[in-house]
């Protein structure tokens, strides 16, 4: 279940169907993910009340208005509202970036790094929100306030596994969707430790499952972005297809790498099929898109 459902349970479950919200935004596919996110972050409550607005959506039955209108609503979700909105929020998947290797990346793969930190959290409040994250064994000094509510050093809990390129497993759908904890090496690729995650696995002491993400047999082309790598395993979470997703969230660099590796092995025409690069990457490999 995401925090939307979650959200939406609660309001049908008192008889709600409707509420006012001033400002609210997508996220994801859902304004109800948003309005649950300022309830649990930024201790947003219920009121009742007459106020009139503008129907921005409908989602799992519930109406949602804002803004200027012409409707009235008897239910208004805010900052200055009285009553408690109990959500009970999914506890699982939770996913635990590992920084044991913090030190041993320069001042500009730090820099990056953080960057993808802070995406990352972007990435699991489409689904779900910041207790769903963990950093563990940060450096000392480590301090980052957008972090709100995310969490540190939580233990793995249920089915766990390591995310690494170099696993021996191949992540598959249903390995995803049975999996309560996901942990992630806080590395820098360009650090060039080809078997750093196995490094940061053994410094940590996490003794589970290395599983890769895998495209078609070959790891070549899966973004390997932190954030990236979260939003591919929440949507296949809540049932998405995996190669769909990696494809969806392929960078123009990722397609490009990958079309090299399948032109070596003399598979480039099929695989430009499948891929679906755009026309900069074909013009990229020096094939344009008429004869591909």
């Amino acid at each position: 279940m995401t925090l939307a459902k979650s959200l939406s349970y609660f309001l049908k479950k008192n008889g709600i169907n409707e509420i006012y919200v001033n400002k609210v935004k997508r996220r994801g596919n859902s304004y109800l993910q948003d309005i649950a996110l300022n309830i649990l972050i930024k201790d947003f409550k219920l009121k009742e009340t007459e106020i009139l607005g503008k129907l921005k959506a409908e989602e799992d039955e519930i109406k949602i208005f804002s803004g200027k209108g012409s409707e009235k609503v008897n239910y208004e979700i805010a900052k200055n509202g009285k009553r408690d909105i109990i959500i009970d929020f999914p506890k699982f998947p939770v996913f635990i970036i590992d920084l044991s290797l913090w030190n041993r990346h320069s001042e500009e793969e730090r820099n990056r790094l953080i960057v993808q930190i802070l995406c990352s959290i972007n990435s699991i409040r489409k689904y779900l929100w910041d207790y769903n994250l963990s950093i563990n064994n940060f450096p000392q000094g480590f301090s980052l306030s957008i972090l709100n509510k995310v969490r540190f050093n939580v233990a793995p809990e249920g089915n766990a596994i390591i995310l690494n390129p170099y696993g021996e497993i191949e992540a598959t759908e249903e390995l995803i969707r049975n999996t309560q904890t996901f942990i992630i090496g806080g590395i820098i690729d360009r650090s060039g430790w080809k078997y750093a995650t196995y490094e940061m696995a053994k410094i940590a002491k996490y003794d589970f499952p290395h599983v890769k993400i895998a495209l078609r047999g070959s790891t070549v082309g899966v973004p390997d972005r932190i954030n990236k790598i979260i939003e591919i395993i929440l949507r296949v979470y809540y049932g998405e297809k995996l190669e769909n997703v990696i494809l969806d969230l392929q960078s123009n660099a990722d397609k490009f790498n990958r079309l090299l590796v399948e032109k070596q092995k003399g598979n480039l025409k099929e695989a430009i099929q499948w891929l679906k690069p755009s026309e900069k990457v074909l013009r990229r490999l020096g094939i344009q898109s008429n004869s591909a």
